[in-house]
């Protein structure tokens, strides 16, 4: 009989799975990983990168304008809609995306609207005959908004009425970065999976993004504001969160903020995002400063986390680039590619080398964030199967789970390793991803 201590020790073995009472075989869904090699916090200041604070006020329509929309209210839920709508009006079924025509198709798409919408316009325009009113669509009642339209409107002859000529409704979702993400959400997350640790990869690096209009005038400070702000997060469960700076590699202050985030004892290394640093690995310039980056993160002993992926994306021709002239850079440090390199024909270029020998690999780790479908029909037998082939001769000692960060938008750690365990690999296999952890972890 196993001893109270013995089975809390099961208990906390990560890949550990218990037996099948029935069949003396490991259950597959009692594997568990360990660690969350990929995750993100996201401070109230980064969110205000990536969602625009400023929202078109209500406007006052001309009168014939506003007895036109006051009208379209009128008949929301309620059809028919009688002269309202031209004979010929188009409307955009949303459920298909589809455009209706005609009156008969308009009443349709009348009567599957809920009754009592108010439409607010926000904006409109005329020249001569023909004009549109956008706005914003709701529940009275609510006092909230749920879609966006616009209404194409036109007269019939020089002095006739305004009626509808074409309608087009949207949807307005929750925003995708709707909430600030604190290491207190992110640790709800890794309990409901059962996973003891994550590694939080500071978005330090949003604030150098060059395509930003206008680019941040005080950008280094705010990409050291944020890494000091993930860093003081993650310090409230130092045993369950182990912090990474972030920082666009290609700017000036990226090697000052590398030996900064070196001096502070808890961060373990540093994230980059080639894509949203807009890095290209065909300019000879953009690779000699990442592989000064590279061989700074090194002399400092910080891991590498990298989103290899460019805008041009990663292809086989790109990441011997990045191999033979970047990762040379760091042989002494872990070099974890995110996301299975956004690419499995790049991710099966590395595994190529690593069965060749290729010394350049030595410390080279893959993170398998959002790299295998959650949707069943996109996890195809050939997929599935070409994906497993590609961990085994990359080395399954190599691959660590990841899941990326809590947003609405993104499934659950769970639910994504739920994914994972779709792969065909065996149990053993299966357990021994789940049970990795990162060099820069031990």
């Amino acid at each position: 009989m196993k001893t109270r201590v013995g089975l809390v020790a099961l208990v906390l073995i990560a890949g550990c799975a218990a037996p099948d009472a029935g069949s003396g075989r490991p259950q597959r869904a009692l594997i568990v990983p360990r660690v969350d090699a990929h995750q993100h916090l996201m401070s109230t200041a980064a969110r205000a990168l990536v969602v625009p604070t400023a929202e078109l006020a209500p406007v006052a329509l001309p009168a014939e304008l506003d007895a036109l929309l006051v009208a379209r209210e009128q008949v929301a839920g309620r059809p028919p809609a009688g002269p309202l709508f031209r004979d010929d009006a188009i409307v955009l079924e949303p459920e298909e995306g589809r455009w209706w025509q005609g009156r008969a198709s308009v009443d349709r798409y009348l009567g599957r609207e809920a009754a009592g919408a108010r439409y607010r316009a926000k904006s409109f325009a005329v020249d001569g005959a023909a004009g549109y009113i956008a706005g914003t669509v709701g529940d009275a009642r609510a006092g909230s908004d749920s879609a966006s339209f616009v209404l194409g409107i036109a007269r019939d002859g020089a002095a006739g009425p305004w009626r509808i000529a074409s309608e087009m409704r949207t949807e307005i979702r929750a925003p995708v970065y709707g909430r600030e993400l604190t290491a207190d959400a992110l640790v709800e997350l890794l309990d409901d999976a059962g996973i003891r640790q994550a590694v939080v990869l500071s978005l330090g690096y949003w604030y150098g993004n060059p395509s930003r209009s206008p680019l941040l005038a005080d950008e280094a400070a705010r990409t050291r504001a944020e890494n000091d702000w993930t860093i003081a997060q993650a310090a409230r469960y130092p045993d369950r969160l182990v912090p990474f700076c972030g920082v666009n590699p290609l700017r000036d202050y990226a090697l000052a903020e590398v030996e900064r985030c070196a001096s502070v004892a808890r961060v373990r290394g540093m994230k980059i995002h080639l894509a949203n640093s807009r890095v290209d690995l065909r300019n000879a310039e953009h690779v000699r400063r990442l592989r000064e980056f590279f061989a700074a993160a090194d002399r400092h002993r910080l891991a590498i986390v990298v989103h290899a992926r460019t805008q041009a994306g990663l292809s086989p021709e790109l990441a011997a680039i990045f191999l033979a002239e970047v990762v040379v850079a760091a042989p002494n440090v872990p070099v974890q590619i995110a996301h299975m390199a956004n690419s499995w024909p790049a991710a099966a270029f590395f595994a190529d080398a690593i069965a060749a020998g290729d010394p350049r690999t030595r410390r080279l780790y893959f993170d398998l964030t959002q790299a295998v479908p959650i949707a069943a029909d996109e996890q195809t037998p050939e997929f599935m199967a070409e994906a497993a082939a590609t961990l085994r001769r990359i080395g399954l000692e190599r691959i660590f789970y990841g899941s990326d960060m809590g947003v609405a938008t993104n499934p659950t750690p769970r639910e994504w390793w739920k994914a994972i365990g779709k792969l065909p690999l065996s149990d053993d296999e299966l357990r021994v991803i789940a049970a990795n952890v990162p060099p820069y972890l031990r």
